[in-house]
């Protein structure tokens, strides 16, 4: 109940900005056709795969000239690489190819199997004290090839992909998560059983690789996924399938996930295609939220509710239902009817898809 309250008081003590819909594009392919660069363009904060900054540097200048505002960001993925590696992501596979070198990083399973918790995915070893390899940790390794990157100086942010372990859930959920068979970091062929350890070295691992992101350049954004509360030295977070339900603080999982949102400078709300209104009137009660729809999309129209600006704090009128007005209309959720989104317009129009 005290954590409802403490709810309902964030949301009442909203602020009232000059204000304008934020949209964000999670551009994870490693290619772009001039047609989709043009397109892509129009969106106000891009974050864009490796491959695109290393093999289609001019894109990214032509998609700046055409929106000067842009804000690029770099997707990094530090604790996981495909396997076998896509044939259209050289910089990738040159990364695979260094990395299969050094088998000391990689987590395996008791039987010596590689651990992989996505299709194609494979997992390596963020702990502070994970293996030494030519006097590294591979925290340290993955984040010397992405510092190479991140001195460019049209990359404003990066978006930390995987962002696991400082949390109550920790990452003793990869050992058997979807059927795994247990997790082995000694080497000595049985299941791990040191969760407190194992836990606290690898949060301590990715604590110190964003202390170090840090120093790379001035004001540089860090965006970290899933939408918790872990690692708060972040500027801001990425909510996937929003409302993401895992972030372990019990209570609604709409509610919770517009709490945590605050407390960052930036939120990316990111809904699947289906759930698109409830994004994109979640990020509209928000001042500091942008709304990414799925990942990959191109930009249209109707993700633009062409609103104008807030004229007041995001409130709830009745139980359950949250309420923002607009100048050109008013944005509504019913988190009683499963989280219920609709605009009622000032010219008498509604839209509720």
């Amino acid at each position: 109940m005290k954590k409802l309250i403490l709810i309902t008081v964030f949301f009442v003590f909203f602020t009232i900005a000059s204000w304008a819909q934020k949209l964000a594009n999670l551009w994870y392919l490693p290619t772009m056709t001039t047609y989709q660069a043009e397109n892509v363009s129009q969106y106000d904060l891009l974050v864009i795969d490796p491959e695109i900054l290393v093999n289609h540097s001019s894109t990214l200048d032509e998609m700046m000239a055409n929106n000067p505002k842009l804000e690029i960001f770099l997707y990094i993925n530090p604790t996981e690489i495909f396997e076998p590696m896509w044939p259209d992501k050289p910089w990738s596979i040159k990364l695979y190819q260094e990395l299969t070198t050094k088998k000391s990083w990689w987590l395996y399973h008791p039987n010596g199997e590689k651990l992989g918790i996505w299709a194609g995915m494979k997992t390596l070893d963020m702990r502070a004290n994970c293996p030494e390899i030519d006097g590294q940790r591979y925290w340290q390794w993955i984040l010397d090839q992405y510092l190479k990157l991140l001195t460019d100086k049209r990359i404003s942010g990066c978006l930390i992909d995987n962002a696991w372990g400082d949390d109550r859930a920790g990452i003793q959920w990869l050992a058997n998560y979807n059927s795994q068979k247990g997790l082995d970091l000694n080497g000595d062929k049985k299941a791990d059983t040191n969760w407190q350890e194992i836990n606290l070295a690898w949060a301590k691992g990715f604590h110190s690789f964003f202390g170090e992101l840090r120093k790379v350049k001035d004001n540089l954004c860090i965006i970290a996924n899933p939408g918790n509360l872990s690692y708060r030295e972040v500027d801001g977070k990425q909510f996937e399938n929003f409302p993401y339900p895992h972030h372990h603080l019990g209570g609604p999982d709409w509610e919770v996930n517009m709490m945590i949102a605050k407390k960052y400078k930036i939120a990316i709300i990111n809904p699947d295609e289906k759930d698109f209104l409830l994004g994109v009137i979640s990020s509209l009660m928000l001042d500091n939220a942008f709304l990414a729809v799925g990942q990959n999309q191109l930009y249209h129209d109707y993700y633009n509710l062409n609103l104008g600006k807030a004229l007041g704090k995001t409130k709830e009128i009745s139980k359950g239902i949250w309420f923002r007005q607009f100048e050109k209309g008013s944005i509504f959720i019913d988190t009683n009817k499963g989280n219920k989104a609709w605009v009622e317009y000032k010219d008498g129009t509604k839209r509720e898809k």
